[in-house]
């Protein structure tokens, strides 16, 4: 058995590997995902800003055209003015040359603003697009340097699933089971040490007579508390540690 246990513990070594891998393996394809993500939101903004801008642009030129409506009017009225004859047509006139006036200085106000906006527009279209363009170029070179590191990835991984294929093959098919039944209700250790009494996992006491089973390294023993399988921590001294950050 405890022959058994170094090769389930070399198996959760490469199993933990993995996960530590592909865990890489998605922080980079999520990076990706992030940065393409944030490149349409600022290319949709683009989009809309423009057609807003063409609105706008749209609305000057009516503003334009009504101007020049406003003064053809205006022109018309002032020549009407010195042919009148009366005194009343000729305040009548005065009234709709004054009006004409007043609408004309408030469309000319509103061309300044939309003139304001036009060019605050253009300008922000003009950051929008040049950010862009940064933007682009830096994502093409995250994904140039993100498949070369995918793809080194996926060769450590092949060579790991090379191994776990052989390791699994030389456990039993009743200790296998057992290990992966645990991985599956307990993502991380499903194999751990037991020191001075004690579990590695859960650090929960164990039975005296259990711990004996466990020196002698002859059965298959499973922590109580935690149900992992254990191991006498000294048949494991002079292996590899196990991976940082592995939850426990």
């Amino acid at each position: 058995m405890k022959e058994q246990l170094a090769l389930l513990r070399e198996l959760q070594h490469i199993d933990l590997e993995l996960d530590e891998i592909q865990s890489k393996k998605d922080q980079i394809v999520a990076r990706l995902k992030e940065n393409t993500s944030f490149l349409d939101k600022l290319v949709q903004d683009l989009n809309a800003q423009k057609e807003e801008l063409e609105e706008i642009r749209t609305l000057q030129r009516r503003k334009k055209d009504d101007l020049a409506e406003i003064k053809e009017q205006l022109s018309v009225r002032q020549k009407r003015l010195r042919e009148v004859t009366s005194a009343k047509e000729y305040s009548a006139v005065e009234k709709e040359i004054d009006s004409l006036k007043k609408s004309a200085e408030q469309t000319e106000e509103e061309l300044l603003h939309l003139l304001e906006v036009v060019e605050s527009t253009e300008s922000s279209i003009k950051e929008k697009e040049d950010k862009i363009v940064q933007l682009r170029e830096g994502i093409a070179s995250d994904e140039g340097e993100a498949e070369k590191q995918l793809a080194a990835l996926d060769d450590k991984i092949k060579a790991l699933k090379d191994r776990q294929e052989e390791a699994r093959g030389e456990v039993s098919r009743r200790v296998i089971h057992k290990y992966d039944f645990i991985r599956s209700r307990r993502p991380g250790l499903a194999i751990v040490a037991a020191k001075d009494g004690h579990c590695e996992g859960c650090y929960m006491a164990l039975p005296p007579q259990q711990f004996i089973e466990i020196q002698r390294g002859q059965t298959l023993e499973i922590c109580p508390s935690c149900n992992r399988i254990l191991y006498f921590w000294e048949d494991a001294v002079d292996e590899e540690p196990l991976p940082d950050k592995v939850e426990a």
